[in-house]
């Protein structure tokens, strides 16, 4: 097997680096090398161009992304996650050991911590970035009542559809609502399918609230789908949450939000949850479900550039601490396993792979589709115990205001 110089350089650049389970790089069409001690975890790859190799050496997030999405390196067998368990294997946690790798990543964490100020202006902006992409995408890949977030398979759902039923019905049994009469706002309610789905089920007065066109013109349209005695009811609001909540002190006998509180970012967190007990009346319940990690750490720079500006993902101790500087009383904390959150990507993944041929190839470009093959591969590699993830897990945090309660 002969190689020009600048791939042999490649080469042992990742034969020197990959030294923990099994990396196969396929050289040319007639030769694959394998690299590491043969172990698992296995993974496959083409050989990346020096100046790729270099982006990927120098900061491997986002650089490993960057090249993946510009089509510098392929899995030729199995599945793109495998390749970032291995790659993250033996980087390090991700960040070069190199004394430039080492500035590159101070840097990242200083621009990160500097862009978690969200305003209401910056809220919206980023909030577009992801869920105003469009309707055309979101609508072939989700299920039917459009649930972007983690979908609950423990009680044996039989299909993405189920488990999605699953996370709303639990979802709705730990905010109690036993009246009727119960206000109940939905804090960045997405295309408003949880909204839509207490109001059918326990008749209470629902409110949804959303930074999304997108999301705000679909929850709309669904709305007048109902049948009459449920618009009554039912209102959806294109506004940002601390400003809903100036509006509307002590209105709402329930809160709830689910997979918004990720973009709320971390110095936020106390003003989200002083909103959170300004809009519930005294004795009130709020319902919070958000991913949670281990421990405290900054955001993957490729996540934040790419897919979700300004987002941060808690420890738990994060978000308690932060609602009880807000005067909430902590009432129940429910986990789930991320082997749910694994699953519901899977499905979406094999959604999207199934439809990606019918997108507009002018607003859903290869690097697009490449792009968020890279999203759904990172993030099941961060859910699945089994892809020696980080151990993220989905919460559910039920936190009540003092008072009187009154249903």
């Amino acid at each position: 097997m002969t190689l020009n110089w600048t791939d042999r350089k490649v080469l042992d650049f990742f034969r020197e680096h990959v030294t923990r389970g099994t990396l196969l790089v396929r050289v040319n069409d007639r030769h694959e090398v394998a690299l590491g001690d043969g172990a698992e975890p296995r993974a496959t790859m083409t050989l990346p161009n020096w100046t790729d190799a270099v982006k990927m050496a120098l900061s491997p997030d986002p650089g490993f992304g960057e090249v993946y999405m510009q089509g510098g390196i392929d899995v030729t067998s199995g599945e793109l996650e495998d390749l970032i368990r291995v790659l993250r294997l033996n980087f390090d946690g991700g960040h070069s050991s190199s004394s430039f790798g080492l500035l590159i990543e101070k840097l990242q964490a200083f621009k990160f911590r500097i862009a978690q100020f969200t305003s209401v202006e910056a809220a919206s902006r980023r909030v577009r970035h992801h869920y105003d992409i469009g309707n055309d995408l979101y609508t072939r890949f989700l299920d039917a009542d459009m649930q972007y977030s983690c979908a609950f398979w423990d009680d044996g759902a039989r299909d993405l559809a189920e488990a999605q039923q699953h996370k709303m019905q639990l979802t709705t049994d730990r905010l109690k609502i036993t009246d009727p009469n119960t206000r109940v706002v939905d804090i960045g309610c997405g295309w408003g399918g949880l909204s839509r789905f207490i109001r059918r089920t326990t008749g209470a007065e629902v409110h949804g609230i959303t930074l999304s066109n997108e999301q705000y013109n679909w929850a709309q349209e669904r709305k007048a789908e109902l049948p009459a005695e449920f618009h009554e009811g039912l209102d959806y609001h294109l506004q940002d949450y601390r400003v809903f909540a100036q509006a509307n002190h002590d209105r709402y006998d329930r809160v709830v939000s689910v997979g918004m509180f990720e973009h709320v970012g971390r110095p936020q967190f106390k003003t989200y949850f002083e909103q959170v007990a300004r809009l519930l009346k005294a004795g009130g319940r709020a319902v919070i479900h958000t991913i949670i990690k281990p421990r405290p750490d900054f955001t993957s720079p490729w996540i934040d550039r790419y897919i979700f500006p300004g987002g941060y993902i808690p420890a738990v101790h994060e978000v308690v601490e932060a609602a009880e500087m807000a005067d909430l009383d902590v009432e129940a904390c429910h986990f789930h396993a991320g082997e749910n959150y694994a699953r519901t990507l899977m499905a979406w993944r094999e959604n999207f792979r199934k439809i990606e041929h019918e997108l507009d190839p002018e607003k859903y470009d290869t690097e697009f589709k490449r792009m968020w093959e890279f999203y759904l591969a990172g993030c099941i590699n961060a859910f699945d115990a089994r892809q020696g993830g980080g151990g993220m897990r989905v919460g559910q945090f039920v936190f009540t205001k003092p008072g009187f309660r009154h249903n």
